[in-house]
């Protein structure tokens, strides 16, 4: 039960943080702070793949959708995990 709710919490906070960083990209206006910096540091591991691949694929796009990529995995995962440990 310990481990549902603190993959529950993990999986929620990796949620969110993404979603707070695609608002500051939005609203920031390239001013940085502790704030942003603990963010992005939390969310670019997670968002850097899904551009990497969007970049090879579609280069040149300005639309960003590794946040996109990165939630959806997070969502795959949480079933993966919630699945595994409901058997215990």
């Amino acid at each position: 039960m310990f481990f549902l709710k603190f993959f529950s919490i993990l999986f929620n906070v990796l949620e969110y943080a993404i979603l707070i960083d695609v608002v500051l990209s939005w609203v920031s206006f390239g001013r940085e702070n502790a704030f942003t910096n603990i963010v992005h540091t939390i969310t670019e591991p997670l968002l850097r793949p899904g551009r990497e691949l969007q970049q090879r694929l579609m280069p040149g796009l300005m639309i960003d959708f590794s946040p996109i990529i990165a939630i959806l995995i997070i969502g795959l995962l949480k079933r993966v995990v919630f699945t595994i440990f409901a058997g215990f």
